[in-house]
C-alpha cells in the first residue's frame, strides 16, 4: 500500500483480496488521498471492495435516482423538470457505456431544437450526476462532460457590486449566510462548490482550497485571503464534513431577503463570482491569473471581464497624470534662453 503523487494528483495503491495490484487517482489533497486509502483497506478486508467495473455496470437512471434523493431534490423545480429528457437519453445505459461522443451528440441535439442556453444546463444537470457519482463512489472514471465542446452564449451585461453594494448586502446577511458570502466574494467559487466543501478539502496551514470537482472538470486550488482564513478559523476547522452546513433551500432563502433589503436589482448569487472577477482584474490586470482562480476551461470566458481592466487602466493613468505637473503645450522660452546650435529663428 502506498501513496504517491504523480502529475499533480495523489495517488494510491493496494492490494485486492486476490493479491491483485491497484492504482487509483484521488485528487489535490493528501489528506483526502490518505482518507480513501483507509476506507479502501477496510473494504479489502472486510470483503466489501468491488472493482471500478462493477460499478460502471450501473444503469444510469439508478444512479439518478439516488442523484435526486441526496442533491436534487433541494435544487430549484425546474432542474427536476429537466431530468424526463436526460433519462430518455440514457436511463437504460451502463455508466461504463456512456461515452464523451454520446453527451456531446445529447448536448448538439438540445442546443439545435431550443438554444445554446438550454443545452449547457443539460449539461450542467448531466456533468452534476456523474460527479456526484464519483464522489459516492457509485461511478468510476473521466466525467463524460468534460470531452463536450460547449456553443457560445451571447453573454449579457455583467453585474457586479461596488463596494458600497455589497457593505449593504453584507450588513444585511443573516448569519448562516454571511459566511457563504464572504467565501463568495474573496474566492470566486461557485454556489455549488462552496455549498460541497469539505474540511477535509482545506488546508488552513498551507491556506488553500482544493475543488477536486469543478464545472469544468478539472481540479484546481485556491488560495485562502486572509480575511477568509480568520472566518474559517472561527468556523471550524473540523476533519470532514461540510464547512458551510448550510442547505440550498434556506441560502436561497436568505439570500433573496438580503437581496431585498439591500435593494439591489436582480442580483442573483451568480453575481458574486462576478464581482470577485471583476475587482480582481481591475486591480491586477492579470486575465491568466484570473482564469485560472475561476477555473475557465478557456481563455474566452475570461475575455469578458478584459474591457474592465483596460477602463481601470484607463482611469489610473487618468490619476497619475493629475498629479504630473505637465502641459499639454510647451510654455515660450524666458528671454535670454537659447538652444544652442540653432539660430535664434528656429527656436520652438
Amino acid at each position: 500500500m502506498a501513496i504517491f503523487r504523480k502529475r499533480g494528483r495523489w495517488w494510491i495503491g493496494y492490494r485486492t483480496a486476490d493479491g491483485r495490484r491497484r492504482r487509483e487517482p484521488v485528487g489535490p489533497a493528501f489528506a483526502l488521498a490518505k482518507e480513501v486509502l483507509a476506507k479502501r483497506l477496510a473494504e479489502v478486508a472486510e470483503g466489501r471492495h468491488f472493482p471500478a467495473r462493477v460499478a460502471n455496470a450501473r444503469i444510469f437512471n439508478q444512479l439518478v435516482d439516488k442523484w435526486w434523493q441526496l442533491h436534487g431534490v433541494n435544487l430549484r423545480s425546474s432542474w427536476g423538470a429537466m431530468l424526463p429528457r436526460v433519462r430518455e437519453a440514457f436511463g437504460t445505459r451502463r455508466l461504463a457505456e456512456i461515452r464523451g461522443s454520446d453527451v456531446q451528440t445529447f448536448y448538439n441535439a438540445i442546443a439545435g431544437r431550443t438554444s445554446v442556453a438550454n443545452a449547457n444546463r443539460y449539461l450542467t444537470l448531466v456533468r452534476s450526476i456523474f460527479n456526484k457519482g464519483r464522489r459516492w463512489g457509485d461511478y468510476h472514471g473521466d466525467n463524460p462532460c468534460s470531452a463536450v465542446q460547449r456553443g457560445r452564449e451571447a453573454h449579457h451585461r455583467l453585474r457586479y457590486l461596488s463596494r458600497d453594494e455589497i457593505e449593504s448586502l453584507l450588513s444585511h446577511a443573516h448569519p448562516r449566510l454571511y459566511p457563504v458570502l464572504v467565501c463568495a466574494l474573496l474566492t470566486g467559487m461557485r454556489r455549488g462548490e462552496i455549498l460541497d466543501l469539505d474540511w477535509e478539502n482545506v488546508s488552513l496551514d498551507r491556506d488553500t482550497i482544493y475543488i477536486l470537482e469543478s464545472k469544468s472538470g478539472k481540479p484546481r486550488e485556491l488560495p485562502i485571503p486572509g480575511k477568509l482564513h480568520e472566518m474559517l478559523v472561527r468556523l471550524g476547522p473540523r476533519r470532514s464534513g461540510p464547512v458551510f452546513d448550510l442547505p440550498v433551500i434556506m441560502l436561497r432563502r436568505f439570500f433573496d431577503r438580503a437581496v431585498r433589503a439591500s435593494r439591489l436589482p436582480a442580483f442573483r448569487f451568480h453575481d458574486l463570482r462576478h464581482t470577485f472577477a471583476s475587482h480582481f482584474i481591475m486591480r491586477t490586470n492579470d486575465l491568466p491569473a484570473l482564469q485560472a482562480l475561476l477555473g475557465h476551461a478557456s481563455p474566452t470566458m475570461t475575455q469578458r471581464y478584459a474591457h474592465l481592466s483596460r477602463g481601470h487602466l484607463a482611469s489610473e493613468i487618468a490619476a497619475f497624470e493629475a498629479a504630473i505637473p505637465v502641459h499639454p503645450t510647451a510654455p515660450a522660452p524666458a528671454a535670454g534662453l537659447g538652444i544652442p546650435g540653432l539660430p535664434a529663428e528656429k527656436r520652438h
